[in-house]
C-alpha cells in the first residue's frame, strides 16, 4: 500500500558473505612523498579516511547449523550442539566503547556476527543487542575488543545538512574491506519504504557510490563527522545508479539510545487498525481513513474512538470514526499519520479529528507503546487483520 513512496527499486545493501584479505599498504616514506603532491581537497579526503578506518568494521553475520550428530551426543558428553556458519556480510562502526552500529537488514535472523576492524585478521565475537526494523538500525556488542582502543567516530547534527555538501562513505562494498568513495547530498527528507514496508523519514539521498556490502557503513562530512548510516539505493538493476540513501545520525542516536535502555527500540502508537486507503475509497470516503478495529484497552479505546462492525441480525456494516486529521494535520493516507508519529514519543498527547455520523469530533488521546499481541486465540483472526489493515 505504500507504493507510491518510490518508482524505483530500492535494493538493501548486504551481501553473502565471502572471505577476503587486505590489500597490502603503502609505506609511509611513499605515503608522505606522494601527499607532497595533493590538492587540499585531497588531503583532506586522505586525512578522513585515515581517521574514519579506525572506527569502521566489516561485520559478517552468523546463523545456526545444528549438526544432528552432535546434538545426539550432547546430552552425553556436553559437546556443542550448535555451528555458527556465515550468512551475509555488511559494515558497521564503533559507536562507543563496547557497541558497534550496523543495519538491521545485515543482522536479520542472526543473533551473532564476527567483526573484523582495518589491517587486522582477527575476528571478534559480538552479540545482537536489540534492532529496529522499522528505522533499518542494529546495535552489536562487542563480546571481544581488540588489542587497541576503540576509537568512536564523532557525531554530528544530520537537522542542519544542507543539499551540495561533500560527503564520504566508507564500507565494504562486494566484498572490497574499507572503500572510500565521495560524493555530495543530492537531496534531503526523502522518504523510502524500510524493509518491513513502514515508511522511513527525513533520509539522506547522495551521489557517493553505495553498493552491496555499504549497508550500515557510515556517511561522513567534510569534517569526518558522522552523519548517517548508508542503507539502499534506488535502482533498477540492482547496481549503484547514482542514488543513495542513509538514515540521518538524528534518527540513529534516538533508536540506539532506546536500544541500549530497553532492548529494542518503543514506537509509540493509537492503539487503531486502519482499512487500507483503497478499501475506503471503495466505501466513498473522499478523505480521511476508516478505522476498522481498535487494540482492546488501546489509547483510541479508551478516548472512546469506534470501530467498524456489524449489525447483529442483519449484518449491516456499521462504519467506525473515519480520522480526518491529527495535530490539525491532515490525513488522507496511513503515510501522514507515519509522519507525525514519527515526531512524537509515548506518553504524548495527540488530538484525533474523526467523522462519526456525519459530524466533526474531536478526540485526545495518549500515545502507548506498539506492542505485540501474543495471545494464540483467534490467531488467524489476528493474522488476517494484520494483513488486511495498517496498523497505528
Amino acid at each position: 500500500m505504500f507504493s507510491t513512496w518510490k518508482s524505483w527499486t530500492v535494493q538493501s545493501l548486504a551481501v553473502p558473505w565471502k572471505p577476503n584479505s587486505h590489500a597490502s599498504q603503502q609505506s609511509t616514506s611513499t605515503q608522505n612523498n606522494l601527499q607532497e603532491s595533493l590538492t587540499p581537497e585531497e588531503l583532506s579526503a586522505v586525512e578522513i579516511f585515515k581517521q574514519a578506518r579506525l572506527s569502521v568494521v566489516h561485520i559478517i553475520a552468523l546463523e545456526s547449523a545444528r549438526d544432528l550428530l552432535k546434538k545426539e551426543w550432547e546430552g552425553i558428553f556436553g559437546l556443542p550442539g550448535e555451528e555458527q556458519n556465515p550468512r551475509g556480510a555488511g559494515t558497521g562502526f564503533v559507536w562507543d566503547n563496547q557497541h558497534v552500529v550496523t543495519n538491521h537488514h545485515v543482522m536479520a535472523g542472526s543473533k551473532e556476527a564476527k567483526v573484523r576492524f582495518f589491517d587486522s585478521t582477527e575476528e571478534l565475537e559480538a552479540k545482537l543487542v536489540g534492532t529496529d526494523p522499522d528505522h533499518d538500525i542494529a546495535l552489536l556488542r562487542l563480546v571481544q575488543l581488540p588489542k587497541n582502543d576503540l576509537v568512536p567516530l564523532t557525531r554530528g547534527i544530520s537537522e542542519h545538512l544542507l543539499v551540495g555538501q561533500r560527503v564520504y562513505a566508507i564500507g565494504n562494498p562486494f566484498g572490497l574491506e574499507y572503500t572510500l568513495t565521495t560524493g555530495v547530498i543530492s537531496g534531503l527528507g526523502r522518504e523510502i519504504a524500510s524493509r518491513v514496508g513502514r515508511p522511513m523519514f527525513n533520509i539522506i539521498q547522495t551521489d557517493a557510490a553505495i553498493n552491496p556490502g555499504n549497508s550500515g557503513g557510515p556517511l561522513l562530512d567534510s569534517r569526518g563527522k558522522l552523519i548517517g548510516v548508508n542503507c539502499a539505493i534506488a535502482s533498477p538493476s540492482g547496481a549503484f545508479a547514482g542514488i543513495g540513501f542513509a538514515i540521518p545520525v538524528d534518527t540513529v542516536k534516538k533508536v540506539v539510545e532506546q536500544i541500549m535502555q530497553f532492548g529494542r527500540a518503543i514506537r509509540p502508537s493509537l492503539g487503531i487498525f486502519f482499512a487500507p486507503e483503497q478499501l475506503g475509497r471503495r466505501l466513498g470516503l473522499e478523505k480521511g481513513l476508516l478505522i476498522l478495529y481498535l487494540r482492546p484497552n488501546g489509547p483510541a479505546e479508551k478516548a472512546g474512538l469506534l470501530a467498524t462492525k456489524r449489525e447483529k441480525g442483519s449484518g449491516r456494516l456499521i462504519l467506525g470514526d473515519i480520522v480526518t486529521s491529527i495535530d490539525k494535520r491532515p490525513v488522507n493516507r496511513a503515510v501522514d499519520i507515519y509522519r507525525v508519529l514519527e515526531t512524537l514519543n509515548v506518553g504524548d498527547e495527540v488530538v484525533l479529528e474523526v467523522i462519526r455520523d456525519g459530524q466533526r469530533i474531536d478526540k485526545k488521546l495518549t500515545l502507548e507503546e506498539m506492542v505485540e499481541d501474543n495471545n494464540k486465540q483467534n490467531s488467524s483472526d489476528w493474522f488476517r487483520r494484520r494483513q488486511l489493515t495498517c496498523r497505528l
